[in-house]
């Protein structure tokens, strides 16, 4: 059942236009532990249905739109990942299945998609 579901979300893709991304994230909060400053980058290409990231490249398995804000949802080994943005803020999350734990990332993006 999820195989068809997935295969309807990439199909979904295609009517998205084809433009990169780039997200700078300067704060990383882990679980209830205080916020810490980093630096995190990734690019969102929707046309290749991914998310390219330091540690290896996530599949996009849907692209929401509503008014200003957009939000990708991907999957990648081990985890699940929440990339929500608009305007003037980003926030990418990554749920982790081991534990599980969640971190959230805070920053911004450049370019649209």
């Amino acid at each position: 059942m999820l195989k068809p579901t997935y295969a309807v979300l990439l199909s979904c893709l295609g009517a998205v236009p084809a433009a990169a991304q780039t997200c700078t994230f300067t704060t990383e909060c882990y679980e209830a532990e205080p916020c810490q400053d980093t630096s995190f980058a990734l690019s969102a290409a929707l046309d290749e249905a991914k998310l390219i990231t330091d540690f290896g490249d996530l599949v996009v398995v849907g692209v929401k739109s509503e008014g200003s804000l957009t939000t990708i949802f991907a999957t990648g080994e081990g985890a699940e990942y929440l990339l929500s943005r608009n305007a003037d803020a980003a926030r990418f999350t990554t749920h982790a299945n081991e534990g599980p734990a969640a971190i959230t990332y805070i920053g911004t993006c450049e370019g649209e998609f």
